[in-house]
C-alpha cells in the first residue's frame, strides 16, 4: 500500500456523493459510475485545479412552459455566478440559450417573451396547429343579406390539371397570427449583433450542429411548419456521451411528479424521452412537483432548483463568472419587404398593401391583416434575412363564392336572394358580382363591378347597374299609406359609376354619378280630377310618369371603429356631400338643375359591455339659385312624384325600409340617439329622433317639428339579422299620443339591406 494524497481522497468523495445525490441512474450504472468517478479522481489535480479545468455544459430542452422555467435557471446562473463554458440545446432550449449565449440580458429576454405578438406561443407546442376553422360552423354570409354562402378558389398543379380547394367565410386570423410569432422570433435573433459569446451547439432529430445559423434555431421551435422540430424529436437536450473534463448541468422542465398533455403521440414520444433520464450522468436540475404553473410560479420554480443543486456543482463556484455585461436588444426600426417571390400580374398588387411609412414591427402585422382582409388572398407567409431584408410570399388564386338566401319585411314582403361573385387579381384587384332577388311584389338585378388598385392601393372603381321592381305590400299601404299621397309600383333602370380615394385608414373622399330611367304607376286615389287640361296639365296629372335623374355628388367621410350607422359599439363617423340633381320626364322635359347639400355624424360609445349608445346629428337640404335667392325645387304638380324626389330622411333603423311622406323634405335639421341592450346577438333597443322640416309641406299631417319613437328587438348572428318593433311619428301638438300603442305602425324587417 502507498499514502494517497489527501486532496485525492476529498476529490474522490466529492465526487462519489455528487454523482450519488444527483444522478438518475438504475442501480447497476450507478456502481459502474461510482468505480468510474474514483478511478477518475485519482489521477485528478488538487481541488483548485480541477476546477479550472472541468468545464461546465448547460443543456436545455422543451417542453410545456420550459421556457419560463429556463429564465428562472439562467437568473440564477447569473446570481451565484456559476459559469457556464458551453450550451447544448434543442426546442425552446435553442431559442433561450441562443439569446443568453448572445449576451443578452434576462430581463430583455422576459421583455421578449411578453411581446403581445409572441406572448400566446412561448412555450406552446403549436407544430401541428389546425387552421382549418369549425367544419360544424354555419357558412352564413358575414355581411350583406342574409344567405348560405359556399367560398372556393381554383388553381393548376405543375401538370396543369385545375383543382378547387374550398375556403372560409372569415380571415384565418390564427394563421396570421402564427406567421407573425414566427417572424418575431426569428427577428428576435437577427436584432443581435456580434457570434456567441458562449459556445453554442444545437441538437436536431438527425444531427449535432455546432454554431448554428438562426435559421437552424428557428427550425428547431415547435412552430407551424418545422417538421423536424426538437420539439418531436430529441425533446430533451441530453449528453451524448460522458466525460469526467464535463460536468453537465442538465435542466428538465417537466417535473418528477407530472402528467404528460398532448395527443397520444404526444406524451409516448415524451415519455420515452423522460425514460433516458435514467441512462444519463449530470446534475439535474428538476422540480419534484410543480403546483402553480403560471409564469411566475415556474420562474421560481427553475430559480429554486438550480439553487438546490449549487452542492452538486461547488466546484464550479470556485471561479466564478461575471454576468454584468450584456447588451441591449433593440428591435429593428424598419423592415425592408421583398416581393420578388410573386409574378409580375401579383406583384405591385400585393405590394401596395405595405405602408412605407409603418416603422418597426407594426409594418408587417399591419401588412398581414390588411391583405388578409380581402378574399383573393389565402396565406401570408414571411422569412426575416440577415440584413433586415423580409421575403414575403402571397397565396393568392381566383375566388368564387356562391350565395343563397333571402330577405325581406313587412314592407315589400319576402324575397328571395341568390348571389354569384368573382375575385380575381391581375395587374389589379377586380371584383363582379351577380346578384339579384325575386319576391311576392318586387324583384331585382343587381350587377356590380369594383376595380382596386388600378392607379394605386387608394383607388377604388365601381360599376354597377340596377333592374328592378319595388312594389309595397297592399296590406302595408292600406294601413300606412295615405291614398293621396303614393304610387303602386317603380321600375328602375339605373347606371351606377363611382371613383373612391381613401387618404388613410380613416379619411376618402368619393365621386358618385347617376344615370336613371325609371318609371312609376300612381295609386288611381293619387291623381287629381280636373274637367280639362292642357298637353303639359296632361303629363302632370297622369297615373304614369317615366322620369329621367342624373346625379353627380361628392362624398367626404371621416370613420373610425365601426362602421354602423345605428348599432355601433364605438367610434365615431363623419359625412359631407355636395351634388347636383337634375329631373328629367314626359316628352324630354326638365325640371331646374338644383344642389343638394348634407351634413351628417354620429359618435358611439359603450359604457358596459353588453350596452351601447350613439348620438348623431344631420342636417340637408336642395335648392337652387333664382333671381339671387334659392327656393326648393318643384318638378311635378302630384304630390306622390314630388315627395318620391325629395329627400328622405333616416331617422330610425326602420325608415330607411320605405319611404315616409311624414320625413320627406327639402330641408332638414335631425337629432338622433338609439341605444340597446345586446348580449349573444339578442338586444334591446330604443331610437329616438327629433325632427324639423324646414319646408312646412301644406300636404304633411304634422307640423314642422316632429319626433320618432322606435322601440325594437333585435337578433344577430353574422348577416342574418331580425330586426322587429313599433314606430310612431308625432309632433309638438300630438306628443302626448306618444304613449298611446294601438297607433303605432308595427315592423319586422330580416336582413340589412337598402333598396330606396
Amino acid at each position: 500500500m502507498f499514502p494517497i494524497p489527501l486532496g485525492w481522497l476529498k476529490k474522490a468523495f466529492l465526487l462519489t456523493v455528487a454523482v450519488s445525490a444527483s444522478v438518475l441512474v438504475s442501480p447497476v450504472q450507478a456502481a459502474h459510475s461510482v468505480d468510474e468517478s474514483l478511478l477518475g479522481a485519482m489521477k485528478m489535480e488538487p481541488d483548485s485545479l480541477f476546477a479550472k479545468k472541468a468545464k461546465s455544459v448547460l443543456y436545455l430542452g422543451g417542453g410545456e412552459r420550459s421556457p419560463w422555467f429556463q429564465l428562472g435557471v439562467l437568473y440564477a446562473i447569473e446570481s451565484y455566478k456559476i459559469p457556464v463554458d458551453s450550451i447544448v440545446t434543442t426546442s425552446w432550449g435553442a431559442w433561450m440559450g441562443a439569446l443568453w449565449s448572445l449576451g443578452v440580458s434576462l430581463d430583455d429576454i422576459q421583455r421578449l417573451m411578453l411581446d403581445p405578438y409572441v406572448d400566446e406561443f412561448v412555450g406552446v407546442n403549436s407544430i401541428n396547429a389546425k387552421t382549418e376553422h369549425d367544419p360544424f360552423d354555419i357558412p352564413v354570409s358575414i355581411t350583406g343579406v342574409p344567405a348560405l354562402r359556399e367560398r372556393f378558389s381554383f388553381y393548376a398543379d405543375s401538370t396543369g390539371k385545375v383543382h378547387r380547394s374550398m375556403h372560409a367565410l372569415v380571415a384565418d386570423t390564427a394563421s396570421i397570427e402564427r406567421s407573425l410569432a414566427r417572424l418575431r422570433f426569428e427577428e428576435s435573433l437577427y436584432r443581435q449583433r456580434g457570434d456567441f459569446r458562449i459556445p453554442f451547439t444545437l441538437q436536431t432529430c438527425d444531427s449535432v450542429i455546432e454554431n448554428p445559423t438562426y435559421a437552424d434555431i428557428v427550425s428547431s421551435l415547435p412552430l407551424a411548419g418545422n417538421e423536424n422540430s426538437g420539439e418531436l424529436c430529441p425533446y430533451l437536450a441530453l449528453p451524448l456521451s460522458s466525460s469526467l473534463q464535463e460536468i453537465p448541468i442538465i435542466v428538465v422542465a417537466d417535473p418528477v411528479r407530472y402528467e404528460l398533455e398532448g395527443n397520444a403521440e404526444t406524451r409516448t414520444l415524451k415519455d420515452n424521452v423522460l425514460s433516458k433520464l435514467d441512462h444519463s450522468q449530470g446534475v439535474f436540475v428538476r422540480s419534484h412537483f410543480v403546483r402553480d404553473t403560471s409564469r411566475k410560479a415556474l420562474i421560481q420554480a427553475g430559480f429554486s432548483s438550480m439553487e438546490q443543486s449549487l452542492r452538486e456543482i461547488a466546484l464550479l463556484l470556485e471561479r466564478p463568472f461575471d454576468y454584468s455585461k450584456k447588451q441591449k436588444s433593440e428591435p429593428w426600426f424598419s423592415f425592408h419587404p421583398s416581393f420578388d417571390s410573386l409574378s409580375s400580374e401579383l406583384h405591385s398588387v400585393a405590394a401596395s398593401y405595405w405602408n412605407p411609412n409603418d416603422t418597426g414591427f407594426a409594418a408587417p402585422a399591419n401588412f398581414a391583416y390588411a391583405i388578409a382582409s380581402k378574399t383573393p388572398y389565402d396565406t401570408v407567409l414571411f422569412n426575416m434575412q440577415p440584413d433586415g431584408d423580409l421575403l414575403i410570399d402571397v397565396g393568392v388564386h381566383p375566388t368564387v363564392d356562391v350565395a343563397v338566401g333571402g330577405f325581406g319585411s313587412n314592407v315589400i314582403g319576402a324575397n328571395a336572394y341568390g348571389e354569384v361573385s368573382l375575385n380575381y387579381v391581375n395587374q389589379m384587384e377586380i371584383y363582379l358580382k351577380l346578384a339579384g332577388f325575386y319576391g311576392t311584389s318586387s324583384y331585382g338585378f343587381r350587377p356590380r363591378l369594383e376595380l382596386s388598385n388600378l392607379i394605386s392601393h387608394r383607388w377604388k372603381f365601381s360599376f354597377g347597374y340596377d333592374l328592378m321592381k319595388l312594389r309595397y305590400l297592399n296590406s302595408f299601404e292600406k294601413d300606412n299609406i295615405s291614398k293621396q299621397n303614393h304610387f303602386k309600383f317603380e321600375k328602375r333602370n339605373d347606371l351606377f359609376l363611382s371613383a373612391r380615394y381613401a387618404f388613410d385608414k380613416m379619411q376618402s373622399i368619393e365621386v358618385k354619378f347617376l344615370f336613371g330611367n325609371r318609371e312609376f304607376e300612381l295609386a288611381p286615389s293619387a291623381v287629381p280630377e280636373v274637367d280639362f287640361f292642357d298637353d303639359d296639365e296632361f303629363m302632370s296629372l297622369s297615373s304614369n310618369y317615366e322620369t329621367n335623374p342624373v346625379t353627380q355628388s361628392v362624398r367626404y367621410s371621416l370613420l373610425n371603429g365601426v362602421d354602423d350607422d345605428w348599432f355601433a359599439s364605438k367610434g365615431f363617423e363623419a359625412n359631407a356631400s355636395v351634388g347636383i340633381n337634375i329631373i328629367g320626364y314626359g316628352f324630354h322635359q326638365r325640371g331646374p338643375i338644383y344642389g343638394i347639400y348634407a351634413l351628417d355624424g354620429r359618435y358611439s360609445l359603450s359604457p358596459s359591455r353588453s350596452t351601447s349608445l350613439t348620438f348623431g346629428a344631420a342636417m340637408g337640404f336642395d335648392a337652387y339659385r333664382d333671381g339671387g335667392s334659392f327656393k326648393f325645387p318643384k318638378n311635378f304638380e302630384n304630390v306622390a312624384m314630388e315627395d318620391r324626389y325629395r329627400l328622405h330622411v333616416a331617422a330610425t333603423p326602420w325608415s330607411e325600409d320605405w319611404l315616409d311622406p311624414e320625413l320627406s323634405t327639402h330641408g332638414y335639421a335631425l337629432l338622433r340617439m338609439n341605444g340597446g341592450v345586446e348580449r349573444h346577438g339578442f338586444g334591446l333597443w330604443l331610437s329616438l329622433a327629433y325632427f324639423h322640416d324646414f319646408e312646412d309641406k301644406a300636404t304633411a299631417a304634422l307640423n314642422s317639428n316632429k319626433f320618432v319613437f322606435e322601440p325594437a328587438l333585435r337578433y344577430k348572428y353574422r348577416s342574418f339579422t331580425v330586426y322587429a318593433g313599433l314606430n310612431r311619428i308625432v309632433d309638438t301638438e300630438t306628443f302626448g299620443d306618444i304613449k298611446d300603442l294601438k297607433n303605432y305602425r308595427y315592423f319586422i324587417r330580416i336582413g340589412n339591406y337598402n333598396l330606396f
